[in-house]
């Protein structure tokens, strides 16, 4: 099961207030909302060529997205920084209007003439229309319109606040600026990012470093070669031998034999997927089902669902497949998310079999039955033995029953079980962990829990109407505490991790930078010379 759309934000929409763009953000840096530029290695002339297969979720017709084009601004998830690509500035005034100011020396790629056009205002104004026409979420339901004043000029006017605005302009598969002229050499439009593509045959893409980038000595490389090669094992066999120098490894995948060559260093990080243990409060929820829907009563009481979470060994289920612990935003926004160490501070996530004990027994509910259901996969099955190990621990009684895949996920998706073991997958964006657990839920209809709290839906406000990106995470942080002090009706446990295996030569390779990595700092790979 996936949710693999992130739509549905009329509801955040309405969640914010004009007043939030009342007033001009303090200048950090460069101008505005941008901080420091990444600092680039004294290198001034470019060498050698990166042989890589990133992965999926990158991909568009011309290549991964981040090397071969260029967005208004680039946002590190890590430390939910932004800083300016295509812009030299950007800054918020009131009237919902976001002004930004392009850097004078952009040129798009070269044309089939060897003829590199400059890259205006009136560019980006007239993709972002397109865009809209396209009816692409952004700049349909969130940019009301784009005005280029002048060729330096950007501004753009918005419906309301967004919360996530420059998460999504910072997506190069979102809201990169193409030309309307096309490439030769494959059938996509011109970009004006660090990589050029030159070649495409049955081995994969050559990509060459863009002649006219803005940024001074960048790329420091010559060149990329992108494998295209679908084999997972041909993959794994050419990084092997020395044939590749990145290689990104599948959802699920262990490095196995690539961490056998010599030198290479095996990179990990969190998955933007989230697993959880959730509890059905009430039998109807306005959801698809239309009708009543499975659901136990004693969940309805704090003194259950706080029980519940203290017979949950957290660490277990996380080393299942070595992953990560997780909080109601997932680590993988760590700019958002709470530590790890702040949650191992939270009572939920302090395990205390004796305290649930004594719970369940205030409430009335030792011996407890209920039913917990879930996918039938080799990985929730062994947290699933652990989930009903943990509550049996307490005195509860659990009954696990897990279904094929396609089988449950339309139960699951209607809130229609007792406990429900999940995992959701392709969480772009921190706002999902925080609705999952709002009274609308993730479409704004209904909660897949039945949950309801007005102390949580206040806290979020603030969240949903903070366009600096710092500002989020902090009011992101103390909602995830309000949510968690409430005790929730779902549980997150863990999040999947994700491999990279990279030769010794590799520098600058930053696997856990996610978008980050190939839109800002490929310009700042390299290969050591020594």
């Amino acid at each position: 099961m996936s949710v693999s759309r992130l739509y549905g934000r009329r509801e955040l929409l309405r969640l914010g207030g004009a007043s939030a763009l009342g007033m001009l953000l303090a200048a950090c840096g460069n101008g505005g909302l941008l901080g420091d530029q990444p600092k680039a290695p004294s290198q001034k002339d470019r060498a050698g060529t990166l042989r890589i297969a990133p992965g999926s979720g990158t991909a568009s017709p011309a290549g991964p997205a981040g090397l071969v084009y260029s967005t208004l601004v680039a946002f590190d998830p890590r430390r939910n920084r932004l800083s300016g690509d295509l812009a030299r500035s950007a800054e918020v005034g009131d009237n919902l209007a976001i002004t930004f100011k392009l850097r004078d020396n952009i040129r798009f790629h070269p044309d089939s003439k060897n003829l590199a056009a400059a890259l205006t205002a009136q560019d980006v104004q007239h993709d972002f229309q397109e865009r809209s026409a396209d009816r692409e979420f952004l700049f349909a339901n969130v940019i009301d319109r784009v005005e280029a004043p002048d060729i330096e000029t950007v501004v753009l006017r918005l419906r309301a606040p967004f919360n996530l605005l420059f998460d999504y302009l910072s997506d190069p598969l979102t809201a990169s600026v193409r030309s309307q002229t096309r490439y030769q050499a494959v059938n996509a439009r011109l970009g004006s990012g660090p990589f050029v593509p030159t070649q495409r045959d049955a081995s994969g893409l050559a990509m060459a470093a863009h002649p006219l980038f803005y940024r001074a000595h960048q790329p420091l490389l010559e060149g990329l070669l992108v494998a295209d090669t679908p084999v997972d094992r041909d993959l794994d066999a050419a990084f092997v031998a020395g044939d590749l120098d990145v290689r990104v490894h599948p959802r699920d995948a262990q490095p196995g034999a690539a961490g056998t060559r010599a030198g290479a260093t095996i990179a990990k990080r969190p998955s933007r997927r989230m697993r959880g243990l959730g509890l059905s409060l009430f039998p109807q929820k306005s959801g698809p089902a239309g009708g009543n829907v499975r659901f136990v009563a004693a969940f309805q009481d704090v003194r259950v669902r706080r029980a519940i979470s203290l017979t949950l060994d957290r660490a277990a289920i996380a080393k299942v497949d070595d992953g990560y612990l997780s909080g109601p935003i997932g680590p993988a926004h760590a700019g958002d998310a709470l530590s790890e160490a702040d949650l191992l501070k939270h009572p939920l996530y302090q395990r205390d079999v004796a305290e649930a004990k004594k719970l369940l027994d205030a409430a009335g509910k030792a011996g407890l039955e209920f039913g917990v259901e879930g996918p039938n996969t080799t990985t929730m099955r062994n947290i699933a033995q652990i989930v009903d190990l943990n509550l049996r621990e307490a005195g509860l009684a659990p009954r696990v029953n897990l279904l094929p895949p396609d089988s449950w996920a339309p139960l699951f998706f209607a809130g229609d079980f007792e406990a429900a073991l999940f995992e959701l997958e392709d969480l772009r964006t921190p706002d999902i962990g925080l609705r999952l657990h709002l009274t609308g839920g993730l479409t704004g209809n209904f909660s897949l829990w039945g949950y309801s709290d007005p102390v949580y839906d206040t806290a979020l406000r603030p969240v949903f109407t903070k366009l600096n990106p710092r500002e989020r995470g902090d009011e992101a942080r103390k909602a995830q505490m309000v949510l968690l002090d409430q005790v929730p009706a779902m549980f997150p446990l863990s999040a999947p991790p994700e491999y990279a295996s990279l030769a010794a030569e590799v520098r600058g390779y930053e696997f856990d930078a996610f978008e980050f990595n190939e839109s800002r700092l490929s310009s700042l790979w390299r290969v050591a010379s020594d």
